[in-house]
This record gives C-alpha cells, structure tokens and sequence, in this order.
C-alpha cells in the first residue's frame, strides 16, 4: 500500500469536488480565512482530476482545466503537497488516491454517479486520517453523502462563485444586439407612420341613379348653360380652333349618352375618397441614399393627390386652338427636383400604386406626403394600406400598414347635387387637401369622367 499523505499540520482537510474548479473563483483568490483560522489542505481525488481532465479541450472550460492541472502538477510530482496561498494562511494543494471501494458496502451510492465516487474515495482517501475530511461543495448530493458516512461537509459563500455566465441565447442575442450597433453607425435609421385624416369608419358611398326620364332634360340645362358659340365662317388662324363644331357635337351626344346617365357612378366616386398621412423620420446619424416609398392597398384604389369627377360632364370645346399647350414643355421636362426632394415616379412594381423617390434624405428630418384611398366594392368592410420604405445603404426595409373600417352608406343622389343649380351641395371628403391645390396647383388635379374614364 502507498504511503499516507500527512495532515497533522493542517487545522482543515478539505476534499474539492470539481464544480469548485470550475465554478468558483481561482483558488489562490478565495477567503480561505474565512472558514479557517489556520493552514488548510486542499485535497484532489481521482474522480475530480479525472473530470477536470476530460474539460481540457472543452470550448469554455479547457482553458481553466489546464491552468488548474499546471498548479496541481509538482504535487502529482512530488506525491506531496503544493504551495497554493502563503498568507494570511498557508494553503497547500494535493493529489490524494484512493484505496480500492467495496461498493457492496456504500449500497446508498451509485457507481456511476460522479458525486457519488467522489465521496467513496474520500473515504477511502490515502491520508493518514480519513475521517477528518470535509467535502467542500456547492451542491447538496455530495454534502448529504458525505455526512450520511461520518464526514463532515462545507458549503462555501455564494461570493466564492464565478458571475453567471450567459446562456446560448443570451449570448446570441448580445451578439445581435452588437450587429445592430455596428449597422446603426453604417445605415440609416428609418421610421415610418401612417394616419388617415379623417376619423374612422370611412364611408363607401353608394348613390341612387337618376330617374331616366330626367336625363335628356338635364342634358339640355347643362347644354344651355354651355351653348354652341359660332365662330364665324372667315374665322382662320393658329389660334382657332377650325374643328370646334365637330367637337362640340361630340360633346352634347356624349353628355347625353354617357356623362349624365353615370352621374350616380361619378358622384359615389367622387364621395369615397378619404385622405391619408405619410410620415416619415430618419432619426439615425446617416443619411439614406435613394430612398423609395412604395404605397399598396390590396382591396382599394391609391391615388398621389385628391381628385375631382366631372359630375355634370367636362368643360364643352373652346373656339380657341389648343395647339400652343400640346407642344412639349421642354423646359419642364429637363427640370429635375433637386437631390432633397420627393417625386412621384412611375413604379415596375404593378402592385405599387404610388412610388416616392429622393435621392438624398438627411439625418434628422422628417417629411409628411400626403395620399388619397379611393373605395371600391372590392373593399369591403376594411380598407387595407401598406407602405414601405428601401434605400439604396440599408438592408431590409420599413413597413407601416393600417388596416381602417369601412361602412357603405346610400345616398340620394338629390342629397348630393342641385339639379337646378348645377352644383354640389357638398365638398368631397378630401377638401382639405383639394383647396391648396384649387389656389395654386391645378393641374396637379386629376379629373375624371363620371363613366370612370380620365380626362384629358
């Protein structure tokens, strides 16, 4: 049998079990004196050096298996004890074999079971007192083995742990969270909200037609009121319009045949049209470049500016030619807006109904554009709106959706328009909208005919 490792020294024997490697501090940093007021021994079993071996390649732990094997090296040497800690008590550390176990004999712990062995050798310890040895541990299994087999056993200070360490997840998501840092610094920053300016339910408005026995008398008002002006037959020049009466005959047969027999469908249009907000803010530190807008409704029709319905039928033909306005505005053809501002752009995207485009959207600002939704059948009881924003520096995009009650509500067409008058009796719900443009824009006005059709 081997010699007995002498423990007559020391006033503590403690046998480490390995979580106390690997889980508390370094040893040579822990409060040895505040568990013992004089030289401690600090005992390595073969199960604990075992365990600690097979960590040696391990991704988090091998590092500290390794360094704990450098320490505990002159004493596998030597056969004896280490110096661990001078002050202000000695700590020596030792590798300590174990006779062999009957395990007949500890029929209350398992072969296999790590804790378990640890308290069998250290039954069984080649000191020349077994019996004084404590196991020290964090966990409950060996402390209660152990006194159950006449050994005392020592839970350290919670202090004497390491700082948890994070989980996987934690650590994914400190390293994600790094990622976005690092991508805020590169990319812009966008945020994007819609509104509609008019407090829900909206109203899908659906209007009774006119009696067919008024359409050819409403025809005529409409025709008095705009009647055929004669040009005279000698009447010749660039500014006449040498094709006026053809026109106007058009004119008055389409009024009758088209214009006032829709006027219901003209009027429920311009009366399902409800403005909305776009807002939108770059609150990083980095400008977007090429930054696009992209406005879709799968169940309604976008338009980029409110529009009217010519409830009475267009403006009849003019005397004058209009040749002069169809020559290409060259000069507002080659004006570009500058690189700050939005324009509307024609997308490839089919399901896009309203692109926006700047080339240069700067740190900090903030800019509104304004749309209209147009109900149709297709909506339903819920009118869909989804915006979405792209620059040319940022991965990914912004996307803003609202989803806005709709009612349908008939109306009598009597309700909406003064026969007599010829005139509206009330503003479309987009008034707000359509006035500034009325004063100083318009021709950025779209018009359509009551059929549907745009005109010209």
């Amino acid at each position: 049998m081997s010699d007995r490792l002498d423990t007559n020294g020391y006033k503590r024997v403690l046998a480490l079990d390995t979580q106390m490697v690997f889980e508390a501090r370094p040893l040579e940093q822990l409060d040895w004196a505040s568990i013992s007021a004089g030289p401690i021994l600090l005992l390595v079993l073969p199960q604990v050096s075992a365990e600690i071996d097979a960590r040696k390649r391990d991704g988090r732990l091998g590092q500290r298996a390794r360094d704990f094997n450098r320490m505990l090296e002159p004493s596998i040497e030597s056969g004896g004890a280490t110096r661990l800690v001078e002050a202000p008590i000695s700590v020596d550390l030792a590798y300590v074999p174990a006779t062999r176990i009957d395990w007949d004999q500890l029929d209350d712990l398992e072969r296999d079971n790590g804790d378990d062995r640890i308290v069998a050798q250290a039954l069984h310890a080649l000191i020349d007192h077994p019996s004084r040895i404590e196991v020290l541990s964090f966990d409950s299994r060996p402390r209660a083995a152990a006194r159950r087999h006449g050994l005392s056993a020592l839970r350290p200070n919670e202090s004497w742990l390491l700082d948890p360490e994070p989980s996987p997840a934690d650590r994914r998501v400190a390293e994600l969270e790094q990622r976005v840092r690092l991508l805020q610094a590169s990319e812009p920053q966008l945020r994007l909200a819609i509104r509609m300016l008019s407090e829900p339910p909206l109203m899908r408005c659906r209007v009774s037609p006119l009696a067919a026995e008024l359409i050819e008398p409403l025809a005529r008002m409409v025709l008095a009121r705009h009647p055929r002006e004669h040009t005279g037959f000698m009447s010749v020049g660039l500014h006449v319009n040498d094709s006026y009466d053809q026109e106007y005959d058009d004119y008055a047969a389409e009024l009758v045949a088209s214009d006032i027999p829709n006027i219901h469908h003209g009027l429920a249009r311009q009366f399902s049209q409800y403005g909305f907000e776009v807002r939108i803010e770059n609150y990083g530190a980095v400008a977007a470049e090429h930054l696009t807008l992209e406005l879709r409704s799968g169940n309604a029709i976008l338009h980029a500016a409110p529009y009217l319905v010519d409830i009475f039928g267009p403006p009849p033909p003019s005397t004058r030619s209009d040749w002069y306005n169809r020559i290409p505005n060259l000069g507002q053809q080659l004006m570009r807006p500058d690189r700050a501002s939005f324009a509307l752009e024609e997308s490839e995207d089919p399901e896009v109904q309203i692109e926006h485009r700047c080339q240069d959207f700067r740190h900090g600002r903030v800019h509104t554009l304004n749309g209209v939704i147009e109900l149709v059948d297709a909506t339903g009881a819920a009118a869909h709106l989804e915006a979405r924003l792209t620059a040319s520096n940022m991965r990914g995009d912004v996307v803003g959706r609202l989803i806005v009650p709709v009612i349908e509500k008939e109306r009598a067409l009597g309700d909406l328009i003064d026969l007599d008058q010829l005139a509206c009796r009330e503003a479309p719900p987009t008034r707000d909208l359509l006035v500034p443009l009325l004063e100083d824009d318009l021709d950025a006005i779209r018009r359509y005919r009551n059929d549907g059709a745009v005109r010209d």
